[in-house]
């Protein structure tokens, strides 16, 4: 027997379709700042049911948010360094971030360096290899499972769709 799935989970698959049905549109209208998954997760996704988040700690997330979208590929970052650079505890960071953007603060790094991978692949034609290069990867290998992870298929699949 099949477990169901609930209906925010079939809401959110139909949203994701839609939007990548709807990519290539909206690439034409908006080049370079459409993401679906990016539109899905603004859309999808509740802030977490929790604590309130004072005032002057959701600018200062939010400040890091906006710090994360230009230093994504920083090789400097890590936890504390954030802390340290806008006065917030690991605590405060880490269930901040996630309750108020509904991702981790590494997860929203990765969600970056994938999309300018995907942007890499398919605008400036570059390879698995100078891509992973690029991102810091270790070996293509990890970047590759790493694209996949996120997208559904591999860098490989989205550069011969491209061709």
């Amino acid at each position: 027997m099949t477990p169901k799935a609930s209906t925010d989970a079939q809401s959110a698959v139909a949203n994701h379709a839609f939007f990548m049905d709807y990519a290539a549109v909206a690439e034409q209208d908006y080049p370079g700042d459409w993401d679906p998954l990016q539109a899905l997760l603004h859309f999808q996704v509740k802030p977490e049911p929790g604590r309130i988040i004072p005032a002057a700690d959701v600018a200062r997330l939010q400040s890091v948010k906006d710090f994360l979208r230009e230093h994504y590929l920083d090789e400097h970052l890590s936890l504390g360094y954030l802390c340290r650079c806008f006065g917030l505890n690991e605590f405060k960071l880490k269930k901040g971030f996630k309750q108020l953007f509904g991702n981790t603060v590494f997860g929203y790094v990765q969600e970056m360096r994938m999309k300018t991978a995907r942007r890499l692949i398919i605008e400036e034609k570059k390879n698995i290899n100078e891509v992973a290069d690029f991102l810091g990867y270790s070996s293509p290998n990890h970047f590759s499972a790493a694209f996949k992870r996120l997208y559904g298929f591999s860098p490989a699949k989205l550069k011969a769709w491209q061709m």
